[in-house]
């Protein structure tokens, strides 16, 4: 067994070099920075990138095979993107301080789209990459949003978690509801990360 950072790091798996194999990522809140153990030679590395209540939102945003460094910063509602084809940075702004960020192909271009879900109003806001912008009800105030590929078209689709029940509104198939869990149990959705 490996120790490998302290208890107050963030685990943030990831293909951050792109040679197929998920990285020992984690981020430390603390100093913004990045510590990962890449792929199969176990080679060190860290990433300055980001800052404390930063909410971490790691995935190809530029579609070439690796996981860029990304954050979302509530207090301006912007995400903040490392691009892992050039090194370039970016920011966009989408969202505010109570939105969740969720990360996901939406759209099925192969990028990583902007979504957020606004538990105030139930309502899930979309910058797609390729089909703009969309704005869907769908969750209430209480509910944990799961998105993921449920139907298994290339798409991510909208789902919540609330009580033992997933609510999925899915792209293909539509909407569906599973009876799975219980009331208190914590789902964990896949992060995109393609």
């Amino acid at each position: 067994m490996r120790q490998w950072g302290f208890s107050s790091d963030v685990p943030v798996g990831g293909d951050y070099n792109g040679d197929a194999i998920t990285d020992l990522t984690l981020f430390r809140p603390s100093n913004g920075v990045w510590y990962s153990i890449r792929g199969e030679n176990n080679s060190p590395g860290a990433v300055q990138w980001g800052q404390s209540g930063d909410r971490l939102v790691p995935a190809d945003y530029d579609y070439d095979g690796k996981t860029d460094y990304a954050v979302y910063r509530p207090s301006t509602g912007t995400w903040w993107i490392r691009r892992s084809s050039d090194g370039t940075h970016f920011g966009v702004q989408f969202g505010n301080a109570s939105d969740i960020p969720l990360t996901g192909d939406y759209d099925g271009d192969g990028r990583a789209d902007f979504v957020v879900f606004r538990p105030s109003s139930g309502v899930w806001y979309q910058l797609l990459t390729t089909d703009g912008f969309k704005a869907v009800q769908f969750g209430l105030s209480t509910d944990i949003p799961v998105p993921g590929d449920y139907d298994g078209d290339g798409k991510h689709d909208i789902a919540v978690f609330r009580q033992g029940i997933w609510y999925l509104l899915q792209s293909t198939e539509g909407f569906k509801a599973v009876r799975w869990g219980m009331s208190g149990d914590v789902p964990v959705s896949v992060r995109y990360d393609e």
